[in-house]
């Protein structure tokens, strides 16, 4: 057990503990694009997503929901960005990442990454974040050009354990000893 929380916090730098009952992690990512943002976003109202694919980390089918006019009514000046655990039955303990695309560096931007700490997913249950983004400040930057968006979703599915955050949160690092990604990755490299 102590290989794992090694193995995990060398990965990832904790600043909580984390609990870890005989499992490991399984990583994985998504790359959802939306073309047309102007388009979708003047199409939909508050509350109504558009759904990526599924995709598969760690056994487990999730998606990316993006609702460009906001989750609900008290953030309808944002995006809101969730995943979505599809599974019909099972239960997943997972974090995860979501990150921009810079459209002129054609980078991950650093900036643009929200981390979660160890969340529990039920079927059907999504976790994300309600106010992302503003939308005056993402049609101002990089991460829209051409009226095109991309998303890049990174999952942290833990198997066969009982991962528990103890509070505070967990960032990245520079991970690409695990293969999942590093701070200066391009879309070459996605």
């Amino acid at each position: 057990m102590s290989l794992i929380i090694a193995l995990f916090c060398s990965v990832l730098i904790c600043s909580a503990p984390l609990e870890v009952a005989a499992g490991v992690f399984l990583t994985g990512s998504k790359t959802f694009e939306i073309t047309d943002y102007s388009v979708v976003k003047k199409g939909i109202s508050t509350g109504s997503f558009i759904r990526s694919d599924r995709f598969t980390v760690g056994g487990h089918q999730w998606a990316i929901k993006f609702y460009p006019q906001g989750h609900n009514m008290s953030y309808s000046n944002y995006v809101s960005i969730y995943v979505q655990l599809k599974n019909a039955t099972s239960v997943a303990k997972a974090m995860y990442t979501h990150r921009l695309l810079d459209m002129k560096t054609l980078r991950w931007a650093n900036n643009s990454q929200l981390r979660s700490d160890v969340r529990t997913f039920t079927p059907n249950h999504q976790w994300g974040y309600y106010d992302f983004m503003t939308h005056s400040e993402l049609e101002a930057s990089d991460y829209l050009l051409n009226d095109k968006l991309v998303i890049k979703t990174t999952l942290w599915v833990f198997e066969g354990s009982s991962a528990v955050s103890k509070g505070g949160s967990y960032n990245e690092g520079n991970l690409t000893s695990a293969g999942v990604f590093d701070n200066d990755e391009n879309l070459a490299d996605a």
